[in-house]
């Protein structure tokens, strides 16, 4: 199986992201190193070839900068460690005010190659281009004039001594000099018509310049006449430095790995031994201030600094110029990296050194997958196939007859493989690679196949452009399978026997549960081409992509998180070596590590463990640590500043025992947390509220509160009654002996202060007075009836029927009422008047229910209802009554049918009646006849 691709992703897309070393970069950038200066001795900067690095540790580690510009930068210039300025190829200028965070590209006004740049004081500076132009700046960097210089030679290096004197060396055998800090340029005889490369100077005085076929000059008079010094090589010297601790120390690198040192002021120069095989040019230079440490930078991310001003170095970084197209990791130590030109490295400890181990021919390498850490195959983009078995020792070439490229492999066994490639490529070999069958296989599409793997040995997949999956039973056979998205799908990962994961273009994820016969897509908020997918199990997998993106999950691809990985290359391969190491690797030479390891504990909390509620400050000793994240919790307060960082500031806003937390974290977990216990005494910033009824009756006891804290006396005032229980705390009990308008208050007490009272007004009240006289009917028939009595302010009724004689329809609770009756006889209705307080006294009426005193005596004769009872549908013959309408009512006093009757009305059906009793309601234009009707 594949790991990686890179056959179609071409370019290079630098973000502007500013990104924590959570990867660790193994090796150099592949790409060349211009220059290098010291704001300090711990800041530094470097850049070069579509780079710039930057180091905060003294030059112990270096990070890649985000900024977004094609071509070379070749000298930098910094005021201090945020204000500087990068120069370089087609008049570029870029300028930084936050040490390197952003960048910001200036006018320069010229398309020339910008090859030196020097400070003159807190806003002037300088730079020299390769046809003869200086630029000058009044406003550090913001904008430039061109000063004639009388040459269209290149002016190669420029360096000034003070404000006002500076020199400049170019072509030719060209050196220029100024004495007003720029305006004007003398030149100066060097003796030389060969290039000038680098110039210095130790005093006004006294200065050196090298260039080409290792020339090297002295001056003694401040540039007038010019000696030639004695130089032990003939190769091509780029730039020279003196240090600051000692002027006598002068020191010198150039071409072919050169690094000369002369500790007598130039009367003689010995040669430091970078490697007997090392030819990797050097062209930058700098001392560290007041001191002879000493860095130098050059060919291929080449870095290496010295302890004795030159003498002799330590390498640093060193890079590989190549654009690595995929990786295979077997293990955290034990790994295989493919590239350009057929370049092959082998790593056994986890690329902290690599081996070389190229194929036999210079062609790109697009795919590998290797059986263990000795024996694998690679496909080239010529159609060629290696293989190994001896970790790339050797490389014995396994053709398999074809043009196409070869992206991507499974094995099933060492000398059991399938590959595929473009144009739907897909071949089998049974004998390690000896012969190839591509005829007896029908792979139904001529898309191009990036990668292909088995879950058994029947079913298995290929996937590649433009949304291709390829699905077969048997492997002779491949089907189409519906696509999910247009975009092309770059790599795949299995995560066990019937799970696998495939990533493509613009963020695009799919994922398949059913041993590949379906798939799901899988949104994440990333839009940048994905490269590479590897996963350890089923739950840990990576993502490599465009721009530096890596992605991890811990959920088997349902969820993914970034990762930051340090650089803006595009990143073309990625392998898993165990739960906690990863790699990844892709352009420029990049080579980065991932070690999941979780963090430690932190040193104890600093700050108060009591206080009132105020703003306080809290801090740990330790430092944050890249690739983890401070994190910080409070209890009963907020975090206003610094969160993340090692100090924070507190705003207390909860009384009580209270804590601050802090813990180191990253991806792999969290470390021990420190904590601090905080008891924190405080008068409320806002008016409380006092808890419980305001509304009270007298002589009764109640509860009032108001919420606790922790650390305060209360004391309760109140008139109209008593506390009887709670005197100090935070609730009390009050006994209300006079009726009216009255208050509670309670003052809140420590030693942060004293609270302004909170009130809470109370009304105590009687119970209410007995109602006025009841007004309605008090001789009834079975029918509704309205009932009032005078109304009462914030008085409650309730309202009863003796006897279950009737029911309340509606009013229940206020001063009218419209009551049902049911039954007939003698009833008593009674309305009892109620507040928060008690009950009081009832008003009662006796009323008579008699339904025969309203009945028409003639129409009734001849009026007929039957079957009674029934089993809900009945006949009424209205005889000789003149009935105006007909009402049905249900047993709780609901009308469910009225009917309006003429003169011809006869007989008349009722259907459909509820079960129990219903009442018949026959209405005159001056009486009512009522019949009961049982309904079974």
């Amino acid at each position: 199986m594949q790991k990686t691709i890179g056959l179609f992703l071409i370019g290079m897309f630098l973000s502007t992201q500013l990104f924590s070393q959570t990867w660790e970069r193994m090796q150099s950038w592949g790409l060349d190193l211009e220059a290098i200066t010291w704001v300090d001795d711990t800041v530094g900067f470097s850049v070069g070839e579509n780079l710039i690095i930057k180091t905060a540790d003294g030059g112990l580690t270096w990070k890649e900068l985000p900024v977004s510009f094609e071509g070379k930068l070749l000298d930098v210039a910094f005021w201090d460690e945020n204000v500087g300025l990068a120069v370089g190829e087609n008049g570029l200028i870029l300028k930084t005010l936050d040490g390197g965070n952003t960048w910001a590209q200036k006018p320069s006004g010229s398309v020339q190659s910008l090859l030196s740049v020097d400070i003159s004081d807190e806003n002037r500076i300088l730079a020299t281009s390769g046809g003869g132009e200086i630029l000058f700046s009044i406003n550090k960097g913001d904008t430039w004039v061109k000063i004639a210089s009388g040459t269209s030679q290149s002016l190669n290096d420029l360096s000034f001594i003070n404000t006002d004197t500076a020199y400049i060396a170019g072509n030719q055998g060209l050196i220029f000099r100024t004495y007003n800090g720029g305006d004007e340029w003398t030149a100066l005889n060097s003796g030389l018509s060969s290039n000038i490369n680098g110039i210095a100077f130790s005093t006004a005085l006294i200065g050196y310049a090298v260039g080409d076929a290792g020339n090297i000059l002295k001056t003694l008079d401040g540039g007038d006449t010019w000696l030639p010094q004695t130089s032990p090589v003939t190769t091509d010297l780029r730039k020279i430095a003196i240090s600051r601790f000692d002027i006598r120390i002068v020191t010198i690198v150039g071409d072919q790995a050169t690094a000369l040192r002369s500790t007598n002021s130039g009367a003689t120069f010995g040669k430091a031994n970078l490697g007997a095989t090392n030819t990797r040019g050097l062209k930058g230079l700098d001392f560290k201030p007041e001191s002879n440490l000493v860095y130098a930078v050059g060919q291929e991310g080449y870095l290496i600094s010295s302890t004795n001003a030159g003498s002799s170095y330590t390498q640093r970084l060193a890079g590989i110029r190549n654009d690595f197209t995929g990786t295979d990791f077997k293990t955290d130590r034990v790994g295989h990296i493919i590239g350009q030109q057929g370049a092959v490295y082998v790593t056994s400890n986890g690329a902290t050194s690599l081996v070389s181990r190229p194929i036999p021919e210079a062609v790109d390498l697009v795919g590998l997958d290797y059986w263990n850490n000795s024996f694998g195959y690679v496909g080239t983009n010529s159609g060629k196939i290696f293989r190994t078995s001896n970790s790339g020792s050797s490389w014995v070439p396994v053709p398999a007859q074809t043009s196409e490229t070869i992206a991507g492999f499974f094995l099933f066994a060492t000398s059991v493989l399938y590959a595929t490639g473009t144009n739907g490529y897909i071949a089998r070999s049974f004998n390690s690679g000896g012969t190839w069958d591509a005829a007896g296989i029908q792979s139904n599409t001529t898309e191009n196949l990036r990668d292909v793997t088995f879950f058994d040995f029947q079913v298995g997949f290929a996937m590649g452009d433009n949304g291709q999956i390829s699905w077969s039973n048997g492997g002779n056979v491949w089907e189409n399978l519906p696509k999910l998205t247009t975009e092309n799908l770059n790599a795949l990962s299995k995560l066990d026997s019937s799970t696998a994961v495939i990533v493509g273009d613009a963020g695009v994820i799919l994922k398949s549960e059913d041993m590949a016969r379906t798939w799901r897509k899988i949104d994440v908020p990333f839009t940048e081409n994905f490269t590479s997918v590897d996963f350890w199990d089923e739950f840990l997998g990576f993502i490599s992509g465009e721009n530096g993106l890596v992605l991890q999950t811990k959920d088997g691809g349902e969820s993914w998180i970034q990762i930051p990985s340090g650089t803006a290359r595009n990143l073309s391969g990625i392998s898993v070596g165990n739960p906690t190491v990863a790699f990844a690797v892709g352009d420029d030479g990049t080579i980065l590590k991932y070690e999941c390891i979780q963090p430690s504990g932190l040193s104890e909390i600093i700050g108060e463990s009591e206080i009132c509620l105020t703003v306080a400050n809290y801090s740990i000793t330790d430092e944050g640590v890249p690739g983890a994240q401070l994190v910080w919790r409070v209890d009963g307060g907020e975090i206003i500043s610094g969160q993340g960082t090692n100090a924070i500031e507190v705003e207390w806003n909860t009384p009580g025992r209270n804590g601050v937390y802090v813990s180191l974290e990253n991806f792999c977990g969290n470390g021990t947390t420190s904590s601090l216990g905080v008891t924190v005494s405080a008068i409320p910033t806002e008016p409380l509220q006092i808890a419980g009824n305001g509304a009270v009756c007298l002589e009764e006891t109640e509860s009032y509160s108001i919420p606790t804290q922790e650390g305060l006396s209360y004391t309760w005032e109140v008139s109209g009654g008593e506390v009887t229980q709670g005197q100090g705390s935070s609730q009390v009990q009050v006994r209300w002996t006079s009726a009216g308008a009255h208050e509670l208050r309670v003052i809140q007490e420590n030693q942060c202060g004293k609270t302004d009272p909170v009130v809470k007004p109370i009304a105590v009240n009687r119970p209410p007075d007995q109602p006025g006289e009841i007004l309605g009917e008090l001789q009834t028939g079975l029918w509704q009836t309205e009932y009032a009595i005078p109304v009462q302010e914030g008085v409650n009724y309730i309202w009863n029927i003796s006897d279950n004689g009737g029911s309340i329809l509606q009013g229940q609770g206020t001063e009218k009422v419209t009551v049902l009756w049911e039954k007939e006889g003698d009833f008593q209705l009674s309305v009892t008047p109620e507040n928060e307080c008690n009950e009081g006294l009832a008003r009662i009426v006796n009323v008579n229910v008699n339904v025969i005193t309203s009945l028409p005596e003639k129409e009734d004769l001849t009026l007929a209802i039957y079957p009674n009872p029934s089993s809900g549908t009945i006949k009424v013959q209205l005889g000789a009554g003149n009935y105006k309408q007909i009402q049905v009512i249900n047993a709780f006093g609901q009308i469910i049918q009225s009917l309006s009757l003429t003169s011809n009305t006869k007989e008349i059906n009722l259907e459909n009646l509820p079960r129990g009793i219903n009442l018949i309601q026959l209405y005159t234009d001056s009486s009512v006849v009522v019949r009961k009707v049982v309904v079974n």
